[in-house]
C-alpha cells in the first residue's frame, strides 16, 4: 500500500522514574473513550500505544483524517482535562505530524 492522505500524529512520552504504568493506563483508558459517544472523537481514526521494554517511554501514534481534526482535538475541554490527569507522570514529549509513505504487511 502506498501513501495515504490521512496525518498521524506521533508523539514519544518520556515518563517521570517508576510512573510509565500508570501513564500506560491512564492513556489506554482515555484512547478507548475516543470510540464512545455518539460519534466518538471526530476525524479520529485510529490509535496505537506501544511501550519501551526498558520502561522510561511510550509512543502514540493516532491517526486523523487531517491536521485541522486533530488540532480540533486539541482545543476541547476534554483533552485539556486528560492532559492534567497525565502531565504529572511526564519528564519529556516530542510529537510531530508524519505521512505513510509506504505499508508492507506479512499477511
Amino acid at each position: 500500500m502506498k501513501s495515504s492522505k490521512t496525518i498521524v500524529w506521533i508523539n514519544v512520552f518520556t515518563a517521570k522514574a517508576g510512573k510509565l504504568d500508570e501513564l500506560v493506563a491512564i492513556q489506554a483508558e482515555e484512547l478507548l473513550n475516543f470510540k464512545k459517544g455518539s460519534q466518538g472523537v471526530p476525524g479520529w481514526i485510529s490509535s496505537r500505544w506501544h511501550r519501551s521494554v526498558d520502561n522510561d517511554k511510550a509512543i502514540m501514534a493516532t491517526t486523523f483524517e487531517s491536521i485541522d481534526f486533530h488540532k480540533n482535538r486539541l482545543e476541547k475541554s476534554e483533552f485539556r482535562e486528560h492532559l492534567n490527569k497525565i502531565k504529572h507522570l511526564i519528564e519529556d514529549t516530542e510529537g510531530g505530524y508524519y505521512t505513510l509513505v509506504e505499508e508492507i504487511e506479512n499477511m
